[in-house]
């Protein structure tokens, strides 16, 4: 059994149908607690899920910004674990609320001897649903034992869902800490592809600042990303656990990196608390007239 979910929204025609056809994937699988999670004030309760209104924090509470809400990935692995805990589960899962899960996913998850896996998509042709290729550059499922994440949660920041860096950071920091994979050869998760539109904002401000604060767990995640993207050009043989274990598996630093990475953390804060508070002042600032 796994307990697996995100949180579903009510959206425009063509998202609705993309995460329409991802809830009917989860609703197909066997052995699954399908998990709706929302925040508290909130009710949108898609049928044959379990639907938990219990996300307190947003993309507004943690900058103090005005725009989309959106939740917070830590908040939400929290819940997915409770849920997981709650219903006899070893593991959980986050996935995007467009992605269509399909039982060849889970095989390496319920093989039970992993601390946790990342996957990456398979991207589908949004018009014929035709395959497009894996995109190895992000990832739109994560697996972890409900025991470990109990153990380790306190390394992940609290990250805004729906912007960049997350998954890169969350994939590595699971890949040094925990006896984990990169699922990216055949995945068996896929996303139809559709105009995407990154913020510059101060939610991806937000993940860029913590992504700074996480930079060598970036980093290590960028090396693998970039050797594997090489070696496919290549066309060379990518033996998927080696490159895991020689890029991201030891979290150590040297007592250099160590001295470099704290400085670089010091001026990252300092910028943040500077930039945040000059918003601040100019939300304050009276209109002119």
């Amino acid at each position: 059994m796994i307990a697996i979910g995100t949180r579903f929204y009510p959206a425009e025609a063509d998202s609705e149908r993309r995460q329409a056809r991802a809830r009917a994937a989860l609703l197909a699988l066997d052995g699954v607690i399908p998990v709706n999670l929302q925040f508290t004030d909130e009710a949108y309760r898609p049928e044959g899920f379990r639907t938990l209104p219990v996300l307190r924090q947003d993309s507004r509470t943690v900058t103090g910004a005005a725009g989309a809400r959106k939740p917070i990935v830590r908040e939400m692995f929290d819940a997915l674990a409770d849920a997981a805990r709650a219903g006899g589960c070893p593991y959980f899962a986050y996935l995007n609320a467009d992605i269509e899960v399909t039982p060849a996913a889970l095989e390496p998850v319920l093989a039970g001897d992993l601390d946790g896996c990342a996957f990456s998509r398979v991207d589908l042709d949004g018009a014929t649903r035709a395959p497009l290729g894996v995109e190895i550059f992000g990832l739109d499922m994560f697996a972890i034992a409900e025991g470990w994440w109990a153990r380790e949660r306190r390394r992940f920041r609290p990250y805004i869902a729906g912007e960049a860096c997350w998954d890169n950071v969350y994939a590595a920091i699971l890949c040094a800490h925990g006896r984990a994979s990169i699922i990216n050869a055949r995945p068996g998760i896929y996303h139809e592809r559709h105009p995407t539109v990154w913020n510059d904002g101060p939610f991806a401000e937000h993940n860029g600042f913590l992504a700074t604060l996480d930079a060598p767990y970036f980093s290590r995640w960028v090396e693998y990303a970039t050797r594997l993207d090489a070696m496919r050009k290549a066309g060379a043989a990518v033996d998927g656990r080696r490159l895991v274990s020689t890029t991201m598996a030891d979290p150590r630093l040297s007592a250099r990196d160590t001295a470099v990475h704290a400085a670089r953390q010091l001026k990252a804060r300092l910028r943040y608390a500077w930039t945040r508070a000059a918003r601040g002042s100019r939300t304050a600032r009276p209109r002119s007239v």
